[in-house]
């Protein structure tokens, strides 16, 4: 099956898929609507809730190397909670191959993927780096904007948001399954309200890679090992909106949601497959309001190993 599309074919093919779950060509994502389901049961009690961090960093950032670090100490100091996801997008993001990058870690061919759509659609732009949202939370509580601060802040930042957003209405479970004879993944999430919900909400899930080996450009520090790195969005980047057909959420709604993936081990240009360790991908999911809305913030996260 191809894995490249001329972009009439894409377009037919992106409308058939709203209405098909045949298998998916590699490098497609989609939701399997066929076995979607949604059912009310019985109320269970809230999850504990988890954080959900986003940073912007840069292999030719001087600081951030010192970001990463403070993020690693907060995961540490809160463990198991904090959900981090790191896009290199924008400015000071473009691999160096002359001193010795090996890839690309932007999005898209010559970063111009969702990494740099979250940037702008999401964020109003590329920030100083590094810098990094809680729960895509404003960094005062007195302000809608901005959403990311500084290393400095982010401290500050996670203790408002375990104050301000320290519950959650709706429990998230995440399984991923691997069918050997169509090298094919399949991730599923489930959701159940605890609390009744009538605003709209939405699902995201991003594929992060740890543990990759690469140059720091600047400073200069060989065999630097990069962890949480956005790889790609299997949803749209700003969400995929959960049961708009019904608005008003009851205590007990449980939406289940399946989506199948392959793996292009031959693309090395937009989503670098090429260069993935399966054994190292996660898969992120998080369920949020709407990303053009004042209020953005996450409602809920969770990560699981996609193998």
């Amino acid at each position: 099956m191809s894995t490249k599309f001329l972009p009439a074919i894409a377009a037919f093919m992106s409308v058939t898929f709203l209405f098909s779950c045949k298998e998916q060509p590699v490098g497609i994502f989609t939701g399997e609507n066929a076995k979607d389901s949604t059912y009310v049961g019985t109320v269970e009690s809230p999850q504990t809730k988890n954080f959900y961090i986003e940073e912007f960093s840069g292999v030719r950032c001087v600081n951030c190397p010192a970001g990463a670090t403070k993020l690693e100490e907060m995961m540490s100091q809160n463990p198991g909670r904090l959900k981090i996801v790191t896009i290199h997008a924008g400015g000071l993001t473009a691999p160096d191959y002359t001193k010795g990058s090996v890839q690309d870690l932007r999005t898209g061919v010559n970063g111009n993927g969702d990494g740099l759509k979250i940037s702008n659609i999401i964020y109003g732009g590329d920030p100083s780096k590094p810098a990094a949202s809680f729960d895509r939370m404003p960094v005062s509580p007195q302000t809608t904007t901005p959403l990311l601060g500084a290393k400095e802040d982010w401290d500050i930042m996670l203790s408002a948001i375990k104050t301000q957003n320290s519950t959650t209405p709706v429990n998230m479970y995440l399984s991923n399954s691997y069918n050997a004879a169509k090298d094919e993944y399949t991730i599923q999430v489930k959701l159940a309200y605890t609390q009744a919900v009538t605003e709209p909400q939405f699902l995201t899930i991003y594929l992060i890679e740890d543990k990759i080996v690469d140059q720091q450009v600047s400073p200069l520090i060989p065999n630097y090992e990069y962890n949480h790195v956005f790889r790609m969005s299997v949803t749209p980047f700003n969400g995929m909106a959960i049961l708009d057909s019904i608005p008003n959420k009851e205590s007990g709604r449980v939406f289940v949601t399946n989506y199948k993936l392959k793996i292009d081990r031959n693309d090395a240009s937009d989503l670098k497959q090429k260069f993935w360790n399966l054994d190292n991908i996660h898969v992120v999911a998080f369920v949020h309001k709407g990303t053009s809305a004042a209020d953005k913030r996450v409602l809920q996260a969770i990560d699981k190993t996609l193998k």
